[in-house]
């Protein structure tokens, strides 16, 4: 799991030509983007170019959606870098990694805009005057720096939650298989018993 250091910066957009670029629309929001990313899949959710790791606009409007989406990519091991910043009335937040399942570098850039979050992923190494100029199309953010903070950090901490819970329940599962291969566990009453035990002690630890 990487533990990074985060940098801030401000990004303000700089002048851009758009004359040639396109219209596409997520979530009921109006966006902009290059001619290069023409031709990708456009649904009401998302806009994808090829693979998430060469470009993708994607709406992460449900806690679980941006859980898995966050949560994932803010502790991937391949990061190398994050970067907090502010562009043109929109936190964000960018985070930097070489993939190796496609071996190059990808950033993806969280951003919020009117209480809803949207990750934007491209193959590069920076948030460059383009990809700002992307973000500033959609509306600034309705959260205070502090609530775009706690809610992000909530999200991470409840993946990270999640994911040991899910390891947690693995290493049960492996020790009743192998305690079964030996002959210590004898029919399938004992295993619908053992993860009902599970389940309770989780259920129980949650609500205290």
């Amino acid at each position: 799991m990487a533990l990074l250091c985060i940098s801030a910066s401000s990004a303000e957009t700089s002048d851009v030509d758009t004359s040639d670029w396109l219209n596409i629309t997520i979530n009921n929001i109006d966006f902009q983007i290059p001619p290069e990313y023409e031709g990708g899949r456009n649904e009401s959710d998302f806009y994808l170019k090829d693979t998430v790791f060469d470009f993708g606009l994607v709406t992460l409007e449900t806690d679980k959606s941006l859980k898995n989406n966050y949560g994932y990519e803010s502790t991937n091991d391949e990061l190398y870098d994050v970067e907090e910043m502010e562009i043109d009335g929109h936190h964000a937040v960018a985070f930097y990694s070489h993939r190796s399942i496609c071996n190059h570098d990808v950033t993806y850039l969280y951003f919020e805009s009117n209480k809803t979050f949207y990750a934007l992923s491209y193959d590069g190494n920076e948030v460059n005057d383009t990809m700002k100029k992307i973000v500033s199309y959609s509306p600034k953010s309705a959260f205070s720096k502090e609530k775009f903070d706690e809610k992000l950090n909530k999200m991470q901490d409840d993946y990270v939650e999640e994911q040991r819970e899910y390891e947690e329940a693995y290493a049960y599962e492996e020790g009743y298989r192998n305690g079964y291969s030996q002959g210590s566990l004898s029919h399938r009453n004992n295993h619908d018993d053992y993860f009902a035990y599970y389940l309770f002690y989780r259920l129980g630890k949650r609500s205290r």
